[in-house]
């Protein structure tokens, strides 16, 4: 499941985040805290995983935004 998926990548990205409370809803920046940097580390952590390249800049919100993206793109 890409949600699980995603939240090891979050945990390798945030290692003190825990993410047993992570959801689809939660927000990348409100709820988990993430900063520019840290979406663009998860960013890169999801190309290599997915093989997936930006080419544009996204806007992520919550976790369904990128979870969707790379249902679409993978």
């Amino acid at each position: 499941m890409i949600i699980e998926e995603l939240k090891e990548l979050i945990k390798g990205v945030m290692p003190d985040l825990d993410t047993t409370g992570v959801t689809e809803e939660s927000n990348l920046f409100t709820d988990l805290h993430f900063d520019s940097l840290g979406i663009m580390m998860l960013a890169m952590a999801i190309e290599d995983k997915y093989g997936i390249q930006f080419t544009e800049a996204i806007n992520f919100a919550t976790v369904k935004d990128v979870v969707k993206y790379i249902e679409e793109n993978k």
